[in-house]
């Protein structure tokens, strides 16, 4: 899939309309900006110079003279140039904020009729300084602000005598611009242009044959280059001609049919997904460190070491991501060394409404494969870790098994032991580098242990492990378990966490925290030379479960709804699809929790934005948190179960799993939680008696404050602790 560059417009969806002018408003998005007067123009460029005559136009005698920012696209400097307008330049850091003290000098000393903003890729950069904005708004400067790159920030504006935007750069429109404003804006007639948008027009149309024509390959390369040139003569023409056109009749018709929040929701998912897979990334570092809930950038930007290099290599990969800015003749002689850093490291990655989850995985394989290539990942030249990890997490494995193992990796850490990850593949690396833990990826087969022995072992020797804790069913299941305990057993201390009991394992130390482990004979099986920790008090509960019990605040009427990382047996789209039907259950509001290797994302939402009782959760940083804000709870049985009891949430759970077949005895018993079957002998009777279970929960108050009590006493959350402790002693 190619990612990024210009949108692609279907020709089928090119409505009626002419090239020639057309009035708004087209956006509802617009109207936050709270402005009397709106004008929509064929250009981002075009709309700055119709504010520019509008200020003349009402300040006759202001002093035509623009602070603007030292980082910013040359084109914006083109409409101030053709209005006779003399630039000034003020300095941003790498954190794409202006300085402040030297700002106000400025401002003191040239008193500029206009200071002219831009809040970069979605975040406020001004927040810090958007009061100073009001004060020297109130003393008679004017002020325009760009938000090209931040059209959805929720913020932006209010201090702004003028708005301006390019809405080209957001939708797929051949043009397209904005100028808001509460001065009424020029009293002249914007042009009825039309060859600009006939070519653009043209070009985006030859793109989405490209894209989906079925050509042949030499066909699709030559009608590449084709719109990739035609792409920059219409560029250069907008560069060339100073007069300011109106809108398109076309364009202000696409724009009227835009689903603006669908566009803010995808973007703010994507902007999250980058982020944490971004974040602990060697060759490349967001620009933004700090993850704000609502961004909606127009791209994700990063720091790139070798910028170059990476940009060559993504495109390799069918990933397009933009240099903004190249520097222009204008600011060329006004930068300041961070500027500089700026301008030849920033690096915009592609993160627009027309891909999902798929794309954003592919921009972060991309850049993960880069930096095995580079030998930028992996372990460090003398780097030590004394205790390693093997656990996997993908799209058939429930992130359970990472998750557990990042708790007890932490409480390690917290120990002053140094612990290292190896996985198969990268699917696992967001949630790793998220929780701030090293690893190191295999490229093997997580199907086939028996494939990655000695690549294992080569690294185990290479970081110097002493001990390894192993939670993979794939390792001890089928004719080669032994055989790759036997070999790893030479360097390291084996430990195991063991659901199942399926043999006897030449380890030093076996974990079943289950409440069935009793029904196995792991003391006569294993005798003193494995050490063994069995039952509830070493449940590897995270941190936040015992933090947020105290502050338990259950919302009525509120339902969470949990099945595992990838619920292979889409058992959320089936409990939800039955339960929006129900009377009973119709008031009742759905926090869903969708995994991050969930197959079935793309109908949740289209199932979620039909039902307004249905919330979707991605990406939960504090589960305990959204646990505890709910009055009951559906869940897949596993270690999920033990959290839902430190949370004190009675629940309705069903098994999708064999290493879950045996929470049914504990949980079930004396009704401390409602068994509704296994979702994968009778998926439809399973979700019908999840459904009834849920029904009668919520009724029955009794009910709950009976499992609330049953369920406190099941485990005390530091069960990670104990195991870490057991295992620096071994």
């Amino acid at each position: 899939m190619e990612i990024g560059s210009i949108y692609e417009i279907d020709p089928k969806n090119v409505p009626a309309g002419g090239l020639g002018g057309a009035a708004g408003p087209f956006l509802k998005e617009v109207e936050k900006y709270n402005k009397k007067y709106c004008a929509y123009t064929q250009s981002g460029r075009e709309a700055i110079a119709w504010a520019l005559r509008s200020l003349e136009e009402n300040e006759p005698a202001i002093l035509k003279e623009c602070l603007i920012p030292a980082y910013m696209c040359d084109t914006v400097f083109f409409p101030f140039e053709q209005e006779g307008w003399k630039l000034h330049f003020y300095h941003i850091g790498k954190n794409l904020e202006a300085a402040r003290e030297e700002l106000c000098k400025q401002i003191e000393h040239i008193r500029p009729g206009l200071l002219f903003i831009h809040p970069y890729y979605g975040m406020d950069t001004w927040k810090p300084m958007r009061s100073l904005l009001k004060q020297w708004r109130s003393q008679g400067l004017h002020i325009m602000e760009d938000v090209t790159q931040s059209y959805y920030l929720e913020d932006a504006g209010g201090e702004a005598d003028y708005v301006i935007g390019s809405l080209r750069k957001w939708y797929p429109v051949p043009d397209g611009g904005f100028v808001a404003s509460d001065i009424p804006l020029s009293s002249g007639e914007l042009q009825g242009g039309g060859e600009f948008t006939g070519s653009r027009l043209e070009l985006l149309t030859e793109k989405w044959k490209y894209l989906y024509g079925g050509m042949a390959e030499d066909e699709k390369r030559a009608l590449k280059k084709t719109y990739l040139k035609k792409n920059a003569e219409m560029e250069e023409w907008l560069d060339r001609h100073s007069d300011i056109n109106s809108i398109s009749q076309i364009s202000g018709a696409m724009l009227s049919r835009e689903d603006e929040e669908r566009c803010k929701r995808v973007r703010n998912e994507n902007y999250k997904q980058l982020h944490q897979a971004l974040l602990d990334m060697k060759s490349v570092r967001p620009v933004f460190e700090s993850m704000e809930e609502r961004a909606v950038p127009l791209y994700f930007p990063v720091y790139a070491k070798e910028r170059k290099e990476l940009q060559e290599y993504l495109q390799k990969r069918d990933v397009y991501a933009p240099v903004l800015w190249p520097v222009g003749k204008e600011n060329k002689e006004h930068l300041c060394d961070e500027e500089r850093y700026i301008f030849e490291h920033l690096l915009a990655l592609p993160m627009d409404q027309r891909y999902g989850n798929d794309g954003m995985e592919q921009i972060r394989n991309a850049i993960f494969d880069y930096e095995r290539k580079k030998g930028v990942s992996g372990i460090a030249a003398g780097s030590r870790y004394t205790i390693g990890i093997r656990a996997d997490a993908n799209e058939e494995i429930a992130t359970g098994h990472i998750m557990r193992c990042i708790t007890i990796a932490k409480q390690l850490i917290r120990r002053g032991e140094s612990v290292c990850f190896f996985v198969a593949d990268e699917f696992a690396a967001p949630m790793l580098k998220q929780a701030g833990v090293e690893y190191v990826c295999l490229q093997t087969k997580w199907k086939e242990p028996e494939s990655e022995v000695q690549t294992l072992l080569s690294e185990l020797k290479k970081a110097g492990c002493e001990k390894l804790l192993v939670d993979s069913y794939q390792v001890a299941n089928g004719k080669y378990a032994m055989a790759y305990f036997e070999a790893l057993k030479e360097i390291c201390d084996i430990i195991y966490i063991d659901d199942m009991f399926e043999a006897v394992y030449p380890v030093r130390m076996v974990i079943n925290y289950n409440a069935y482990h009793h029904l196995f004979p792991y003391e006569e099986a294993y005798g003193q030379d494995t050490k063994l920790l069995l039952g509830t008090a070493y449940v590897p509960l995270r941190e936040e479960f015992s933090e947020e019990e105290g502050a338990l605040r259950h919302k009525e009427r509120h339902v969470l709804l949990s099945s595992g990382g990838g619920d292979v047996y889409s058992a959320l789209l089936g409990i939800l699809a039955e339960a929006v039907e129900r009377e009973a259950l119709s008031d009742v509001v759905f926090d869903t929790v969708v995994g991050r290797f969930h197959n079935k994302a793309e109908e949740l939402k289209k199932l979620a934005d039909s039902h307004e009782q249905i919330v979707l959760h991605r990406n939960v940083e504090n589960m305990a948190r959204l646990m505890g804000g709910c009055e009951a709870a559906v869940s897949a049985a596993g270690t999920v179960l033990f959290e839902l009891c430190a949370m004190q949430v009675p629940t309705v759970f069903f098994v999708c799993a064999d290493n879950q077949k045996y929470d049914s005895d504990f949980f079930e018993k004396e009704e401390r939680m409602l068994f509704s079957g296994d979702i994968r002998t009778d998926r439809a009777d399973c979700i019908k008696r999840i459904c009834d279970g849920l029904e009668r929960l919520l009724q029955d108050k009794e009910l709950q404050s009976k499992m609330k009590k049953k369920l406190h006493g099941v485990t005390d959350g530091n069960g990670a602790a104990r195991i870490a402790e057991e295992i620096i002693k071994l």
